[in-house]
């Protein structure tokens, strides 16, 4: 079945300008079909890191070893195992399969708003992560269609009344000493939920557009075209700009592809005991979904270094811009195949648990150890202008 990659909107319908200028890698030419899509991201993040992008950040081979001499694996599987059955304790029923695979795919899909993450907490009591979550089980509660049609169907306001995310700041008169009109400004939030909006407009639309009533019903025909994670992916990252997390950096194209791996990984966990199709051989083969949280732990570890400018950035709240963080993000990828490759070398020191040390499960490991009460003040990177995480 072939996906049309790029989809122009209906005639007069505009998604949210903020949707637009956060979707930065939306015309950045894609892997060639022959290339699979984890091995772009490998190479792409490597050549970066080891010319241009080595001014920025540094990784450390050395820090590497030490890192798999110290590895815990006993906390390593408790974690990768938690992370891995997050979808399966959702209190929530489901009617079928495909319903239950559109919440995750959704979920999965708007993991954003990490450069939010203060605001959100003033505000909601919530992180980035938790907002989403809680967002789109309000909308499977309150039954609301999350199809395409529905996804298209949706405005700012139920965004913003779901996802709990205030719209408007507190009220002011409208002017000095005049207090019988009373007017508020936009919330510092309210372009996180346009950004989520556009995301949702824009996928429904695609979808639509393209043939398919659902995120499952496109995630079912892929698997059955090619039950692999790589072909799902690179459809995924083909067919919705949403998806397309990439960045032309001095000339240099640099794949990460977060949140399209992130569907297919947890597609895979949810239902591969019950359906072959998801079962997926090569999901050994992903790498990081390099977000926030991941690049502050592999610091954090010592693997890799940033300069004096985005350190300073970091430890001051400051937002980076796509350049550096581009650079962390892909940084944090090539230091974890190198703890990946000395833990799986003939003289590694670590010993293997339930599971497999792959940048996969690092990445859940990481993440997980990311929300550890003493970890989590760690001051992490900062991007709001982006709809890949």
């Amino acid at each position: 079945m072939a996906i049309v990659s790029e989809i122009t909107g209906a005639p007069g319908a505009e998604l949210p300008a903020a949707w637009e200028h956060a979707c930065t890698g939306k015309h950045v030419q894609l892997p060639a079909s022959s290339v699979s899509y984890f091995q772009a991201v490998r190479e792409s993040t490597a050549k970066y890191i080891n010319t241009s992008g080595q001014e920025l950040v540094q990784v450390n081979p050395e820090a590497a070893k030490q890192y798999v001499a110290s590895m815990d694996i006993g906390k390593f599987d408790r974690y990768v195992k938690h992370v891995n059955q997050w979808s399966r304790k959702l209190p929530l029923r489901f009617d079928n399969v495909s319903q239950e695979m559109d919440l995750i795919a959704l979920v999965d899909l708007l993991q954003i708003g990490s450069g939010f993450r203060r605001e959100l907490h003033e505000a909601t009591d919530r992180g980035a992560s938790d907002t989403i979550v809680f967002g789109c089980m309000s909308l499977h509660i309150a039954q609301t269609p999350i199809d395409a049609k529905g996804l298209q169907a949706l405005t700012l306001g139920d965004v913003g009344q779901s996802f709990g995310i205030p719209l408007f700041g507190p009220e002011r008169p409208m002017s000095e000493g005049n207090t019988a009109v009373m007017v508020s400004e936009a919330s510092k939030l309210r372009p996180l939920a346009e950004i989520i909006l556009g995301i949702l407009q824009d996928t429904g639309r695609r979808l639509e557009q393209a043939g398919f009533t659902s995120l499952s019903d496109f995630i079912i025909k892929m698997c059955t075209e090619k039950p692999t994670a790589a072909h799902l992916v690179e459809k995924l990252a083909s067919a919705f700009p949403s998806l397309r997390d990439a960045a032309e950096i001095n000339g240099s194209t640099v794949y990460l592809f977060k949140k399209a791996q992130l569907i297919a990984y947890d597609i895979c966990q949810r239902f591969k005991d019950t359906d072959k199709k998801f079962d997926f051989e090569d999901i050994g083969d992903m790498t990081l979904f390099a977000d926030n949280v991941v690049p502050a732990m592999v610091q954090n570890h010592g693997l890799m270094t940033p300069c004096q400018t985005i350190l300073g950035k970091i430890e001051a709240g400051e937002e980076l811009t796509l350049e550096e963080t581009t650079a962390m993000r892909a940084a944090s990828i090539v230091a974890a195949q190198l703890v990946v490759d000395y833990a799986n070398g003939p003289e590694s020191p670590a010993k293997l648990g339930d599971f497999p040390i792959n940048q996969a499960t690092l990445d859940q490991f990481w993440w997980k150890e990311g929300k550890d009460p003493e970890l989590r003040k760690i001051n992490r990177l900062v991007c709001k202008n982006t709809v890949y995480f």
